[in-house]
């Protein structure tokens, strides 16, 4: 792994455990066994360095979206909520948008718009997922699907972060799936 893809991956896990405002430059150069300086040579600032991070998992997110999309819609489904299930690491982590939210106003514009495109591409997902694979039957109606299913799985985040469990998320994604199976 190089420096920079070992940055990026330090800051990701920093972001999801501890927040922006919970670790510093610092903390990532020393995790990665350089000098902070060094950052430096590849970031201006931490929030740059949040930015691309947010900006990777932007770029991971495609790349899934497009591996999957000659699958079924309930595989794609399934391999959204094992985004959540297994990638993130319930109970211990939150996404990487969760991870920036508690800073949301004093964020610059272009982080923020970071993180909404990759909200945003999680929603535009579920949105297709939902009129092909019929729990939708108008654009309005696959709209708030995605976003109830995006609102149950990241508040089942957070509150499995609060409380040090998977199970709130565990949970979350099962009762969606019972609800899911009944209207097939």
């Amino acid at each position: 792994m190089n420096t920079k893809t070992e940055i990026l991956a330090t800051a990701a896990d920093l972001l999801q455990k501890q927040s922006m405002n919970g670790f510093s430059l610092q903390d990532v150069a020393d995790r990665v066994g350089i000098r902070k300086p060094s950052l430096f040579h590849h970031y201006r600032n931490k929030e740059a360095l949040v930015s691309d991070v947010i900006e990777t998992s932007i770029n991971a997110f495609r790349a899934r979206v497009d591996a999957l999309q000659d699958q079924p819609p309930a595989r794609q489904l399934e391999a959204f909520f094992s985004v959540y299930l297994g990638n993130i690491g319930a109970g211990s982590r939150l996404c990487p948008v969760g991870g920036i939210l508690g800073d949301w106003d004093h964020l610059p514009q272009q982080l923020q718009q970071r993180a909404r495109r990759l909200l945003d591409l999680q929603q535009q997902w579920l949105e297709r997922i939902a009129m092909t694979g019929g729990y939708a039957g108008n654009e309005s109606d696959a709209r708030e699907w995605a976003e109830e299913i995006l609102l149950n799985v990241q508040g089942a985040l957070v509150l499995g972060r609060v409380r040090h469990s998977p199970l709130p998320l565990e949970r979350a994604v099962a009762r969606l799936r019972q609800r899911l199976a009944r209207q097939q």
